[in-house]
């Protein structure tokens, strides 16, 4: 039986639970019997997920950085001072059996969306590189599956000696999928060989569980479903780090005024708690408030995608509502501020509704939701062909080949890997 960790992830946001799931669903197809185990850095109760998840955050993530899982009477004392502290017993056992999927596990996926590169700090990027250090140290061939990265400009002084490490430490990865073609040039500019482009995850796969699958007792509280042929509005509180947050939600209050004018019935979708506060800031400034309405809850992602499929087409800036949204044939106009929405659009022929937030052009887009409400049919109809294509190959199947042709370690020339595994027997 193939055993697999997939690392990277967290089940609160719902595009890192919708990768999770994408990769999960497709390891599955091909060893059915396989066992996977989320290392996940947010998630609620484990017991509830018809899955095995385990703790990999900053708790986690530092005993195993200071090798502190092979002191056998420190850990748990360790493990125990934190829980009392933290009031929580969710660490209980966890080190142990973290060490053991480690030891067993065939090969780790990685399912990061985005960490290595200057949007972030240079301390979250060093999260992925523990991640593939830790790979190493087991012996374990490690994929990092689609995900973005880049530009390597940081501004907190000399890059030479981190993009050394990045250099190091991404040479060991069997294989890396870059979501950009910005992060593809970043990683083979570095000297990389082992990097390949795809698209996200949840669009590349076909299968994808329903909310029942997810849980082992599934909740029953119906879902606030939208009309059918209205327009879905979705928010991204990231924003507010590019752009002055005034403006933002001047420009979003906007755009919402303009829909209601043409009569449309608009929902604000909010698919992430983090943006409540935004959510409420924007319908302060709209001038017909009744004529909006608000879906809120605590939705799987499957629901989420269920949800958004309903609408005649979604303006929105959260990267994953408008993955959802292409993957059910929706259209979208997008108000982002990185290459990964632009590059998103383009595999769906869609780069003329793709609008920078820092300097979106409000005339512009004003005439763009004309465009789009005349053109939506259309619209979809081109998606839909796109989304045929993206889908008649899958990145997880590439994934696997790499893992059968390619012994662990061979990229980074440890001489750590132990002997290769016989892939192609168990096919």
């Amino acid at each position: 039986m193939k055993k697999f960790i997939i690392t990277g992830i967290q089940m609160r946001n719902k595009g890192s639970q919708a990768m999770f799931l994408s990769l999960y669903c497709a390891l599955k197809k091909t060893y059915r019997d396989c066992d996977i185990v989320g290392f996940a850095n947010k998630y609620d109760t484990p017991e509830q997920y018809a899955f095995r998840i385990m703790p990999y955050d900053d708790y986690t993530r530092g005993i195993f950085k200071y090798h502190l899982n092979r002191a056998a009477l420190l850990e748990p004392l360790l493990t125990h001072a934190v829980g009392l502290w933290r009031k929580s017993d969710k660490w209980d056992g966890q080190i142990a059996a973290m060490d053991k999927a480690l030891r067993e596990a065939d090969a780790i996926f990685d399912a990061s969306g985005y960490t290595l590169g200057s949007g972030w700090s240079k301390q979250g990027g060093a999260l992925l590189l523990q991640t593939i250090g830790i790979a190493r140290r087991y012996g374990k061939k490690i994929i990092l599956m689609p995900q973005s990265f880049g530009p390597f400009d940081w501004d907190d002084g000399d890059n030479t000696g981190f993009l050394r490490q990045v250099k190091r430490e991404l040479s060991y990865c069997t294989k890396i999928y870059a979501r950009e073609s910005e992060g593809y040039a970043c990683l083979t500019d570095l000297g990389l060989e082992n990097v390949a482009l795809s698209a996200d995850l949840v669009i590349r796969e076909k299968a994808f569980p329903t909310s029942s699958d997810i849980c082992k007792v599934h909740d029953d509280t119906p879902v606030q479903y939208p009309g059918r042929g209205s327009v879905g509005f979705i928010v991204n509180e990231n924003i507010c780090r590019i752009g002055d947050h005034e403006a933002v939600t001047s420009l979003y209050a906007r755009i919402l005024d303009k829909l209601i004018e043409k009569g449309e019935q608009v929902y604000i979708v909010n698919t992430s708690t983090a943006d409540k506060g935004l959510v409420d800031s924007v319908l302060a400034k709209v001038v017909d408030r009744a004529g909006i309405g608000v879906i809120s809850g605590e939705y799987s992602s499957p629901d989420l995608i269920d949800i958004i499929s309903r609408f005649k087409y979604i303006v929105a800036s959260r990267y994953h509502s408008v993955v959802f949204a292409y993957r059910s044939g929706v259209p979208a106009i997008i108000l982002g501020w990185a290459s990964k929405y632009t590059d998103l659009a383009a595999h769906f022929h869609q780069q003329d509704y793709v609008f920078d937030i820092r300097d979106p052009g409000v005339d512009r887009m004003v005439e763009t939701i004309d465009q789009m409400s005349a053109k939506h049919e259309c619209e979809a109809a081109t998606i839909g062909r796109c989304l045929k294509d993206i889908q008649s190959s899958s990145v997880v199947d590439d994934a696997l080949a790499a893992l059968r042709t390619q012994p662990a370690g061979a990229a980074f020339g440890t001489g750590l890997a132990p002997a290769p595994i016989d892939w192609q027997a168990s096919i």
